[in-house]
């Protein structure tokens, strides 16, 4: 695994020599797209999380529940201060590497035109997350880590690096799937949809939902599941510390993938078969 990702991201490097200029557009455009939708959230909110969790003696569940709140990389943060190592950090990096709901409930809702599967949506892939972590066998129970009650100062300073560490990735992800284009500018729409979701998720569901296929919905809700690598770069940069790979957490996602996939395909297979 180690001399795939080398030879990726060894790739990728040799495609920005190659397109410079449209590298550093994709860079640009993925930094605008970070500064406008995600830091404006997900920093208070990350800084209000820490110091929730840094004030109540709960268990993971606990933080499980608000990384459901609050989308990824934050659950990946929150679950930081449980001290997981082993077993127990593949466990719970199964259950905390879900999108944000504003997500869903917002931009895919928009995107589709349509609320109702908005929410459906959301409801499989958090249910394909909890699905996924049970399957996981946890060595023991996780004590409650103490309660230590974190400094505004530090909360702020903690969110800031967390931030930092995301819009590197963002752009990252977005430099990927522009070169991608650049080196196969001929793929077919479908192709084309499919490997802008393995490396950025937004733009990729944004290109689900144009191209006319069919299983929307489900195709969407897989999509949001694995994250791409933008997100599974985010998660891996809290996780490395607990001990789990990028290659774990792409198979984590992978499964969450077909799960919640699975799930939004039955559960929309039911709402068709009760309308006609």
């Amino acid at each position: 695994m180690k001399r795939w990702s080398a030879a990726a991201f060894g790739a990728l490097a040799g495609a920005m020599l190659v397109y410079p200029g449209e590298a550093a557009e994709a860079a640009w455009q993925g930094m605008m797209l970070w500064a406008r939708a995600v830091a404006p959230v997900l920093g208070p909110f990350m800084a209000c999380m820490l110091m929730i969790t840094s004030r109540l003696s709960g268990g993971p569940w606990l933080r499980v529940a608000l990384s459901w709140l609050g989308g990824s990389p934050g659950g990946a943060r929150l679950m930081q201060g449980m001290n997981l190592t082993g077993r127990d950090a593949v466990r719970y990096a199964a259950m905390t590497g879900t999108m944000s709901p504003m997500f869903f409930l917002g931009t895919v809702s928009a995107w589709l035109g349509d609320a109702v599967a908005g929410r459906i949506i959301l409801l499989c892939h958090i249910a394909g997350a909890l699905l996924l972590g049970l399957c996981v066998k946890k060595t023991g129970d996780t004590p409650a880590p103490a309660c230590q009650p974190m400094p505004l100062g530090t909360a702020l300073r903690e969110s800031a690096l967390a931030l930092l560490t995301v819009a590197l990735c963002m752009m990252l992800g977005c430099v990927a799937a522009r070169m991608a284009s650049c080196a196969f500018p001929e793929l077919p729409p479908s192709a084309a949809a499919a490997l802008q979701c393995a490396l950025e998720v937004t733009a990729g569901v944004k290109a689900l939902i144009e191209w006319p296929g069919t299983y929307t919905a489900p195709l969407v809700c897989a999509a949001c599941s694995f994250g791409g690598l933008s997100l599974l770069l985010q998660n891996a940069a809290f996780w490395q510390d607990s001990g789990v790979t990028l290659s774990q957490l792409f198979f984590l996602r992978l499964l969450h993938a077909m799960l919640s996939g699975a799930l939004c395909f039955l559960v929309f297979q039911g709402l068709t078969s009760v309308v006609y």
